[in-house]
């Protein structure tokens, strides 16, 4: 299941974004989060048995979010790779931030539960996130600056940065 929704989060995106750099880019995002979810959970003695699982595979397409905003963003930014960057992460950067706020906030109900199943679903939510948010808003950016595509136009806005940066330098 998991396996499927990570196929299923791959050919969306690389259909929506159309850009399979930064698509990759993303899915690697979403793969880390998962780790890191999956890894966590075993400190917070959550075991690995259906409710998990069900929550685990709803996770993914959650932390998609995150990262899929500032990959979109990025795309359409003029400039350099880290001028892209830091426009992506001003211009949606804090809805991506308010939607995980709003999130946390409905989840905060579940964390006094006694329900396995509430504190289950409030464990793996509250661990997408922290890490979603970390990674959609910290390391994806940072990759983006510098490994992210480049298209025509913006390799003209580089090589002219380049430019003056040589000629700044022989000054």
């Amino acid at each position: 299941n998991v396996g499927l929704a990570i196929l299923c989060v791959f050919l969306i995106t690389l259909i929506l974004l159309a850009n399979l750099q930064i698509c990759l880019m993303v899915l690697g995002i979403v793969v880390i989060t998962l780790i890191d979810i999956v890894g966590f959970l075993h400190f917070w003695s959550i075991t690995i048995d259906i409710i998990s699982c069900i929550n685990i595979v709803i996770a993914i397409g959650l932390c998609v979010d995150y990262s899929v905003h500032i990959g979109h963003a990025y795309m359409i930014a003029p400039g350099s790779r880290l001028q892209k960057a830091v426009q992506s992460v001003e211009s949606i950067g804090p809805a991506v931030f308010n939607g995980g706020v709003t999130t946390f906030l409905a989840l905060v109900l579940l964390g006094g539960s006694t329900s396995h199943t509430f504190l289950s679903f409030f464990k793996v939510f509250v661990l997408t996130v922290v890490f979603g948010l970390f990674h959609g808003l910290l390391l994806l950016p940072v990759l983006l600056s510098v490994v992210g595509p480049v298209g025509q136009q913006d390799r003209e806005v580089e090589s002219e940065n380049s430019e003056n940066s040589e000629n700044s330098e022989n000054s």
